[in-house]
């Protein structure tokens, strides 16, 4: 069985990834420290790839994940707004989507997990992928991991900064939202 780490707001080809296995198979009881990207995701701003960090309370870090808490005392949601707003202002479909991710980000919801499934589902929705089944599986003996390779290919699309740093492929998936819209459903049909 393979499972998929509930990272945050992924890069391109974890949805690449779950697009060929037809199935988010995601573990909630992993813990924090088995990957690095479960409260970060990465940008292409103006200035190379920046990573935005959602804040955690250090209390439950250790717990698994469907248990760590939001540290909401920080500013990181006005930071993010910023950021995403400096990165992707100008980019064919920001206006169209942006205040839909702060909507979900506004609502202060208090554990990682559940703001990070429903910025999922929404994001599913988005790019055509609302055929993805979410499945949420306990990790056993025999269970692998999908973690980023050079065997994925991520097919190039159009890049705010990309006359100035050429293709990024490592970045979340708010990067081809933003720059595809709704022809992001036929790049992930053609990635194959």
């Amino acid at each position: 069985m393979n499972l998929m780490f509930p990272e945050f707001l992924p890069n391109v080809e974890w949805f690449i990834y779950a697009t060929q296995n037809q199935l988010l198979n995601i573990c909630l009881d992993c813990g924090f420290n088995q990957s690095k990207f479960l409260n970060k995701y990465n940008i292409l701003g103006p200035n190379q790839l920046q990573t935005l960090v959602v804040p955690i309370l250090a209390h439950t870090k250790n717990g698994a994940y469907s248990e760590i808490l939001i540290d909401y005392s920080q500013k990181w949601i006005r930071e993010h707004k910023n950021a995403l707003q400096t990165a992707y202002g100008k980019s064919p479909f920001f206006e169209y989507y942006d205040y839909r991710i702060f909507n979900i980000i506004d609502q202060e919801i208090p554990d990682l997990n559940t703001l990070n499934i429903t910025l999922l589902k929404d994001i599913c929705k988005w790019i055509g992928l609302e055929h993805l089944p979410i499945q949420i599986t306990q990790p056993t003996e025999s269970t692998k991991f999908y973690s980023p390779s050079n065997e994925i290919n991520v097919p190039e699309y159009n890049q705010v900064f990309h006359e100035k740093f050429g293709f990024r492929p490592n970045v979340s998936i708010v990067d081809l939202l933003f720059n595809q819209g709704p022809l992001a459903k036929s790049y992930f049909e053609n990635s194959f």
